[in-house]
């Protein structure tokens, strides 16, 4: 129990501190939208899931992936260093880990916005 506790305590402090770096560096210079500097994110989401980029709030979408990266990043960081103690392995695993959640937590997010879409419809 005092291991998992650790754990939770970790992610919990690299959560954060991941998250103030990102919001540091990336998520105060794309607040304003520039149709020249919009992040790959975006452009992701409109052409797989087919959405209208004015039904987007771009600044809260900002927040929302930084939210879903600094995700991301903690919990693949979690995994690795907790499982694997050769750097090899834990290089590819570790990109293995990062497609699959960029493909599960942008495909949760893009359903919302189509059902939210959805909704404005109606």
């Amino acid at each position: 129990m005092k291991e998992v506790f650790n754990i939770l305590l970790e992610a919990v402090i690299a959560y954060v501190l991941v998250f103030i770096l990102y919001f540091l560096i990336f998520v105060r210079k794309k607040t304003k939208y520039n149709k020249n500097k919009v992040p790959v994110e975006f452009y992701y989401l409109v052409s797989i899931y087919r959405l209208n980029q004015k039904d987007i709030n771009y600044k809260k979408f900002i927040y929302q992936t930084a939210f879903i990266n600094t995700f991301i990043i903690v919990v693949t960081y979690i995994i690795i260093s907790r499982l694997l103690n050769k750097w090899i392995w834990q290089l590819l695993l570790g990109i293995v880990i990062i497609l699959l959640l960029i493909i599960v937590c942008y495909g949760l997010l893009g359903r919302h916005y189509q059902k939210r879409g959805k909704k404005k419809n109606v």
